[in-house]
């Protein structure tokens, strides 16, 4: 029972972080990762085998034309790089294997862009045009309750949106590949050893150079390329600081119960201004864990205190 509900949690938050920070279609992003695990590691069998033809079915299916190739493209070379990566290091935890298959797809990615810059301006006008559809659909369901303000407000969320988008589906992939391994290691009969607890997420610490360089060039007047590159890189990894802040507080107070988290996520959902706060104060406990290392401190202090009672 204690494992099945610790999956249960693992898939709502693999789910909630896909779903929140998609930039394309989230059933695609978690699909054909899945599908090429299920094609290289199996398990062979007729669940894995219904759900892989449900997957590419559903691929296929939509309009070829707008964001749809690069919405397919994306995922199969995130699935490919980390069906590579997990071939390559069996042994590393999913965050390790993760990380790099983001990052590795991501230089691919760039230095296709970088050989086709057209293909880039498309994907980034077909971004924009796709944000600027969804805020004008939601003012007009708003309708005369949509004042300037609103509309402002709007304005100003599609231009984050848009601007920041390649960090944004960063984050979302990591959370699609958390839930294609979850699914994955259902059909194979347990994936536990994929993953660690919540409260012992970290990633290297060498990895503060990629925000402080993002940092940098956010506050540089270099120009709106390194702008731009700064401000993803900067949110990126906020994000991943935020988790690792998270986890501490956890350790710190032993963890808590799929029902308690499910409530106090409600609660900071429906009280905003407390939300933001606990994201604050959650990306600066794991920016400082970088350097504090508060959860080794704390388990080097018991180990000390097991060996005076002994």
């Amino acid at each position: 029972m204690h494992r099945s509900r610790g999956e249960l949690a693992r898939v709502a938050g693999f789910g909630l972080i896909t779903v929140a920070f998609a930039v394309s279609q989230p059933f695609v992003l978690v699909g054909l990762p899945l599908a090429l695990l299920l094609i290289a590691y199996g398990p062979r069998n007729v669940p894995a085998a219904l759900i892989l033809g449900a997957v590419l079915t559903g691929a296929a299916l939509g309009e070829r034309a707008g964001l749809w190739w690069f919405e397919r493209g994306w995922p199969l070379l995130l699935g490919g790089t980390f069906v590579w990566v997990a071939g390559w290091w069996p042994n590393w935890r999913f965050t390790g294997q993760a990380l790099a298959a983001v990052w590795v797809a991501a230089a691919v990615a760039a230095l296709v862009f970088v050989v086709s810059p057209g293909a880039w301006l498309d994907v980034d006008s077909l971004v924009a045009a796709r944000a600027n559809q969804a805020a004008e659909s939601a003012a007009q369901l708003l309708g005369e309750r949509a004042d300037g303000a609103v509309r402002a407000l709007m304005q100003r969320v599609v231009s984050l949106q848009v601007s920041l988008f390649p960090a944004l589906l960063g984050v979302g992939s990591l959370g699609a590949l958390g839930l294609a391994v979850t699914i994955r290691g259902w059909l194979a009969g347990g994936s536990q050893g994929a993953f660690g607890q919540l409260r012992r997420f970290r990633f290297n610490d060498h990895l503060v150079w990629v925000w402080l360089a993002g940092l940098v060039l956010v506050l540089a007047p270099i120009g709106d390329i390194a702008d731009r590159v700064g401000s993803n890189a900067v949110l990126f990894m906020g994000a991943l600081y935020v988790v690792r802040g998270l986890a501490v507080l956890l350790s710190l107070v032993g963890g808590i119960s799929l029902v308690a988290g499910i409530l106090g996520s409600l609660v900071a959902l429906l009280l905003y201004p407390i939300l933001a706060l606990l994201v604050v104060a959650m990306f600066v406990v794991g920016l400082g864990d970088t350097w504090l290392n508060v959860r080794a401190r704390i388990q080097a202090r018991n180990d000390r205190r097991s060996s005076g009672n002994g």
